[in-house]
């Protein structure tokens, strides 16, 4: 039973929202960078208060686990999901990060307006994704497309989701800070393309056959990636240990890839804001995020990336005018903090306001509600009445 709760005489327009914000910060790269957002929202921002819960640590778990785990252990999780509810009762919202250990029986037992990030791309929407639709008041993604045709927003709602919202992943200004002098910024990048992230095996070799110079860095630890780009290309990729915000200071392009529809990485908004002219695939969604041919440049296919990328490199006034007007967007739209605060800012505007409400019972599949259901989130979350991942 979902307890909604009540505002007599519209009190909450003067009472911050109350946010529970279960964390699993176990295995998270940047749970640091998000407990000190959150700290710099509760600061700045008088009308929310956000209570940041690294619920891992409380269930002395090492590790964000899987919804087959957390199955296989329900009595050990028995008294994690006894303080989730009893925590969930003093809030108004309970956002919910990526996790498989909250099984959806559980999370449809929160009071609260509760808010599951699936941080779906959606590459593992069978698994991070469709358990969870039903169990939750709002279910937040990362891409935009689930394939060539439908949205991630058009999907889940077709398979059960109240709402559902475009959630990016954004940037964190303390790990990509604001660059002082563009310009002079702009003159000095001295690497005419760079790739940081998994070996996409069949696009990313013709790319860097077709530029020597090409910088490139591994995220994947699998040696038969690497020996697979040795003997396509000749070079061993090794990772990269380094502060990726002052390697990308360096880049005047940088190409992006996904391993299916998206557009939902990290690099999508890391590339922009520091400055890189960003070629970028998914040209189903990118559209959404970015304005194509202004902000990015978009390709199709390969052939396409490397054609898009040359005429870049060979066009200072084009790649100028990509990489500024890109900045500047992602500087606005997409830091970490404005994405977080418009989210919460959105769902609490929306909060329903009528007593006891009973959540949809996530072992029933719910009925299709159709393509032609309100899409929430195709877009990003400034502009959530046209809006991931």
């Amino acid at each position: 039973m979902h307890k909604a709760h009540t505002y007599p005489n519209d009190n909450r327009k003067s009472d911050p929202m109350k946010v529970l914000y279960v964390y699993a910060a176990a295995g998270s790269p940047v749970s640091q960078c998000e407990q000190r957002l959150v700290e710099k929202i509760n600061a700045a921002e008088p009308d929310m208060q956000i209570e940041f819960w690294d619920w891992t640590q409380s269930a002395e778990l090492s590790f964000n686990p899987t919804g087959q785990w957390a199955r296989e252990n329900l009595s050990r999780l028995a008294g994690f999901y006894g303080e989730l509810r009893s925590r969930s009762q003093d809030a108004d919202i309970v956002l919910i990060s990526q996790t498989g250990g909250i099984v959806p029986e559980e999370m449809a037992k929160l009071s609260g307006t509760v808010v599951y990030n699936t941080a779906d791309d959606p590459d593992s929407s069978r698994t991070c994704s469709f358990p969870y639709l039903q169990a939750a008041d709002v279910i937040v993604h990362a891409g935009v497309n689930f394939d060539a045709q439908r949205t991630i927003a058009q999907v889940f709602r077709e398979r059960g989701a109240k709402r559902c919202m475009h959630f990016p992943l954004g940037f964190y200004e303390e790990q990509f800070p604001a660059i002082e002098d563009f310009d002079a910024q702009f003159d000095a990048r001295d690497i005419d393309l760079v790739y940081l992230g998994h070996l996409k095996r069949g696009k990313l070799e013709p790319v860097m056959r077709a530029f020597g110079g090409m910088v490139v860095h591994s995220r994947s630890l699998r040696l038969k990636h690497k020996l697979y780009i040795l003997a396509k290309t000749g070079k061993w990729v090794r990772p990269y240990t380094g502060d990726v915000a002052a390697l990308y200071r360096r880049c005047k392009v940088g190409i992006n890839m996904h391993f299916s529809y998206g557009p939902s990485n990290g690099r999508c908004y890391q590339l922009n804001a520091s400055g890189v002219a960003q070629v970028v695939d998914c040209p189903e969604g990118i559209g959404r995020l970015y304005e194509v041919g202004d902000e990015v440049l978009g390709y199709a296919d390969i052939a396409e990336a490397i054609e898009k990328v040359r005429s870049l490199l060979a066009d200072r006034e084009l790649r100028y005018e990509v990489a500024r007007r890109g900045y500047e967007r992602a500087r606005r739209d997409y830091n970490r903090r404005h994405i977080m605060t418009n989210l919460l800012r959105s769902i609490w505007a929306q909060e329903a306001v009528p007593t006891d409400t009973k959540k949809a019972d996530p072992k029933v599949p719910a009925a299709p509600i159709g393509a032609a259901a309100n899409e929430a989130s195709g877009q990003a979350l400034a502009m959530d009445s046209n809006d991931v991942g």
